[in-house]
């Protein structure tokens, strides 16, 4: 009898759990088929939750692995024991029950693996939704919307804490003519590899993102201006340098970059940031392009870069 009262408890939790992962793996086939639907706050959501459930699942499959062990020497604790007439017929009752019950824990077992599996399978395919809809799919970079979730955190910090940062706003010379002159199979390419670029030629946490058409963005977290400016005007003497032609059709087509910069100032909000460096970056076009620009808190205080090295 003892025994029935230790086993009773392992039974009732083995149909709670079955019913739990049944559940589980219902909503994961209802999470597929509406995934495309969900926006991105509840693709977040739901991934966290999916993660929680992982962490679930491995502790359940483990607990029920130890359950069965702990079963199995009920098993042979009762097989070993000598009984004779009535106590015979419940013996081998009893030991029906836990074969049935250990039977059970293993398809258990098996659920949760395949539960298990589903479950990493859709948190990857929403992972891998959520990176989709923040890149710019010619190009590669961050896409507008990402760059503008970056661009919020960063001024959220300068406001907060005064962390600075730095915005970087990069626009293609002459695209239009490279469109005109070689098609616009000839333009997506050169997009495409300023793009690559660009994340090659920043620092490591930098952020590269395309804000529309031929225009590209980069924010530096925890950098002062003077520091962006160096690497802004770097980046426009390594993409106007010879080497770096582009080759379309059997053409090489040079590429020059015109850049406007700018980083938060007292008072400063995102807007205000943003209008700044797009206020340097038509100052650069209009100097004849392949210009960096740097603009201060006031339409006066604006310099140019540094020069790294001549242009060609």
């Amino acid at each position: 009898m003892e025994t029935l009262v230790y086993i009773a408890p392992w039974v009732f939790s083995s149909v709670c759990v079955g019913v739990a992962v049944g559940f589980f793996v219902g909503r994961g086939r209802s999470s597929k088929v509406h995934d495309s639907k969900l926006l991105q706050f509840e693709r977040h959501a739901t991934l966290k939750v999916l993660v929680e459930l992982l962490k679930s699942a491995e502790q359940i499959s483990s607990d029920v692995e130890s359950h069965n062990s702990e079963i199995q020497e009920t098993a042979d604790h009762v097989g070993n024991m000598q009984v004779t007439g009535e106590m015979e017929s419940v013996k081998h009752t009893l030991l029906g029950q836990i074969a049935s019950l250990m039977a059970s824990n293993e398809r258990l077992q098996e659920d949760l693996t395949c539960s298990r599996y589903r479950m990493e399978e859709q948190a990857q395919q929403i992972d891998y939704a959520r990176q989709e809809a923040r890149t710019d799919s010619l190009t590669g970079v961050s896409n507008r919307k990402a760059f503008y979730e970056k661009l919020h955190l960063l001024q959220a910090g300068w406001d907060r804490e005064s962390q600075p940062y730095v915005l970087i706003l990069v626009d293609l010379d002459q695209f239009k003519r490279i469109n005109d002159a070689h098609g616009h199979q000839a333009g997506d390419r050169v997009l495409e590899k300023v793009g690559v670029w660009l994340k090659e030629w920043v620092r490591e946490g930098d952020f590269v993102g395309r804000h529309g058409g031929d225009e590209f963005a980069i924010l530096m977290p925890r950098t002062e201006l003077s520091v962006g400016s160096e690497l802004a005007e770097s980046i426009r003497v390594r993409a106007a340098d010879e080497t770096s032609r582009i080759a379309v059709r059997g053409e090489h087509v040079s590429v020059s970059l015109s850049m406007g910069i700018a980083a938060p100032w007292e008072g400063d909000t995102l807007e205000s940031v943003f209008e700044r460096a797009d206020r340097a970056l038509y100052k650069s076009k209009r100097r004849g392009r392949n210009q960096v620009t740097c603009q201060g808190p006031k339409p006066e205080e604006e310099t140019p870069a540094p020069a790294t090295a001549a242009a060609p």
